[in-house]
């Protein structure tokens, strides 16, 4: 679970609007660029690899994927006579050999080059100096693209002068070098020169704005972190000098698809380069090519959207089009699906779902069941075509807002779940509504306990069933999916299924439990956390007392346990292991539903083991939570030491 601190939401929610001069203003104007970056490849690049990347990359040149990005590696350690030269063993054809191979099949070339006297990798010669020379031997070659990066950058040359400043010097001297023909991308990575403040006067088409000294990890919590600082680089983008978050993450396999796609939905709201990092032939089209949401990141207003609703978990992003449509992007960030909804204001809207293809109308709300770490896309345009009323179609809908935890269900038990279809468009009466359960796993039951169908559903009315669903006796613990569709839609309800524990007294260690995080390496049962692989602790010992039985975490940690109200009682020794030390500090709680019911107080690493003991009656769910101790987290190796709950 993530938390978006309030000074960053209300950070993001002062943006102003982009102001809209009009589609004559961006018409003339670059649009954010696509393609390809050999990144992935590192120093392993070569002529045959970029020459086959290009060849996978061709069939989406019409979409727009047109820029095959050498990345740093390409250069020959030395220069030539004072000029740059390919580095023979990996590009033996030559610079101008490739670049014609490319515009050949309609796409265009790329090149790192670095503002400093070095490459960022590869051991090439920097361009520092050697501006003039060297955008000359690059337009020489027929490169469309120059990546300029900061390396070995020489502050020592310009006494007095902070990183932006000298940063304000070397940019716009390769950009005028270069001249307006070559797309030139400024890229700071660790965004030390506050490229967004001054970018788009120095004559950048793009500016990184993430600020990581490192490029964008292939994983959901990174990726968003990285929108999240892009939005706030909103008012300084647009009319053809654009924010890049970095490069497209689909096809190289840390994220799900449904994360991809989120991906590629908030880089088209922002307008932001669409480049690929994995292998072309490995990126889905599905998710990258889909002309409809290329469509809204290629829009020659160039407007990045702004963030018109925030609480941290759900976002509405609103971005203007030329011509006068809007995109609307609903984003839920948490970890269960959501209902969004957003006021399009007074008025009859056409509503398209840019990655469906539906097309609905409505009276102005707009509302849908998004999916954890999904995101929605819509084109909405103020003109009437016949659609039917938008619906909003919802599977086990959250009972409160924030609730990220999924529904639980025992085997052999029977649970309920609930599905609601709104006509939320309100622009005529639905007809004839029947709820179905399309798919359910193997053996499982499903039964509505309510009438399944409605002969009408006036606007604004919602139908709402009750299911009965029993998953079969022996059903492993886990995630599972079942989907019901109504009204020409589809809705996923994702469950839980958990056992909770016997009657008596129970060591946590021997039960399964839900979900678990932890700082460093996995939780440990009976054992210390060793930071690595699992299995790698020490005995619990604390102050020298042993322990046969219990938790080691590293904190903070958060250990959740499926208890379906039939327990009373957890109770454990809590301490910093020995393996640390004396160094070390954390504060162990247990919480009991949404509520903390115990709490240890501060422990450090030379202090004895404390008890801790907890009332958690009639709670579902309870969670151990170890927290940092408010220093660094280096040596909070946390035991829960004899934990254990007492049921009925």
């Amino acid at each position: 679970m993530r938390i978006l601190p309030a000074a960053a939401a209300a950070a993001l929610l002062s943006l102003p609007l982009i102001p809209l001069s009009g589609p004559s203003a961006a018409a003339g104007a670059a649009l954010p660029p696509m393609g390809w970056s050999s990144r992935s490849l590192g120093c392993t690049v070569s002529e045959a690899s970029v020459r086959k990347a290009a060849d996978a990359l061709a069939p989406l040149a019409p979409l727009g994927y047109r820029y095959v990005i050498l990345d740093d590696c390409w250069l020959a350690p030395q220069r030539a006579d004072g000029v740059l030269v390919p580095d023979p063993a990996r590009f033996p054809g030559g610079i101008p050999a490739l670049a014609g191979y490319l515009h050949g099949k309609g796409l265009k070339l790329g090149l790192a080059l670095s503002a400093g006297t070095r490459a960022c990798a590869g051991g090439g010669p920097g361009s520092y100096k050697s501006e003039a020379a060297d955008a000359a031997r690059v337009r020489e070659w027929g490169v469309d693209y120059v990546k300029y990066d900061w390396c070995s950058v020489p502050t020592a040359d310009f006494p007095g002068q902070n990183v932006q400043q000298i940063a304000q010097t070397l940019y716009p001297r390769m950009r005028a070098a270069l001249g307006d023909g070559v797309v030139f991308a400024m890229n700071n990575e660790d965004g030390s020169t506050v490229p967004w403040l001054w970018g788009k006067d120095a004559g950048a088409t793009t500016w990184r704005t993430n600020v990581y000294n490192r490029p964008i990890p292939d994983a959901y919590a990174s990726m968003v972190d990285i929108w999240e600082t892009n939005q706030l680089r909103a008012e300084y983008a647009g009319g053809g000098s654009y924010a890049d978050p970095d490069l497209l993450q689909a096809g190289r396999g840390g994220m799900t698809g449904t994360e991809y796609r989120t991906q590629v939905t908030l880089w088209a709201m922002g307008a932001a380069p669409l480049i690929l990092q994995a292998d072309p032939a490995a990126a889905p089209p599905a998710i990258v090519a889909d002309p409809e949401v290329v469509a809204v990141d290629q829009d020659e207003l160039g407007a990045h959207a702004r963030l018109a609703r925030s609480d941290g978990w759900y976002h509405v992003l609103d971005k203007p089009l030329a011509g006068g449509d809007r995109a609307i992007a609903l984003f839920n960030e948490s970890d269960r699906a959501a209902t969004i909804p957003w006021s399009l204001g007074s008025g009859r809207w056409r509503v398209e779902d840019l990655w469906t293809g539906a097309v609905a109308t409505t009276t102005g709300k707009l509302a849908a069941q998004v999916p954890a770490h999904a995101a929605v896309l819509y084109r909405v345009a103020g003109r009437r075509d016949g659609a039917p009323p938008l619906v909003t179609f919802e599977a086990d809908p959250a009972k409160a807002p924030g609730e990220d935890r999924p529904t639980t269900l025992e085997p052999g038990k029977a649970g309920e779940l609930v599905t609601r279809v709104t006509n939320t468009g309100a622009t005529a009466s639905l007809r004839d509504v029947t709820v179905k359960a399309a798919s359910v796993p193997q053996g499982w039951q499903v039964t509505a306990r309510t009438p399944a169908g409605t002969g009408r559903l006036a606007g604004g009315d919602a139908f709402t069933v009750t299911w009965a669903v029993t998953p079969p006796a022996g059903t492993a613990p886990g995630t599972y999916e079942l989907a019901f569709e109504a009204a020409g839609q589809r809705a996923t309800a994702v469950v839980a299924v958990a056992t909770a524990p016997g009657a008596g007294r129970t060591f946590l260690s021997d039960l399964a439990w839900t979900r678990a995080s932890n700082y460093f390496g996995p939780v440990e049962r009976d054992a210390s956390n060793g930071e690595r692989a699992a299995g790698d602790g020490r005995p619990l010992t604390v102050e020298g007392v042993r322990f046969a039985k219990g938790l080691g975490t590293h904190a903070p940690a958060d250990i959740e346990f499926y208890t379906g109200g039939r327990c009373t009682t957890v109770e454990f020794q809590a301490g910093i292991d020995d393996e640390v030390g004396a160094a070390g500090s954390a504060g162990f709680e247990v919480w009991a539903d949404g509520g903390r019911v115990a709490y240890s107080g501060l422990l450090t690493g030379a202090m004895p083991a404390r008890r801790v003991t907890a009332d958690v009656t009639g709670a579902r769910h309870v969670r151990l939570v170890a927290t940092n101790g408010g220093d660094n987290a280096t040596s909070d190796h946390a035991d829960f030491a004899d934990a254990a709950i007492t049921c009925e």
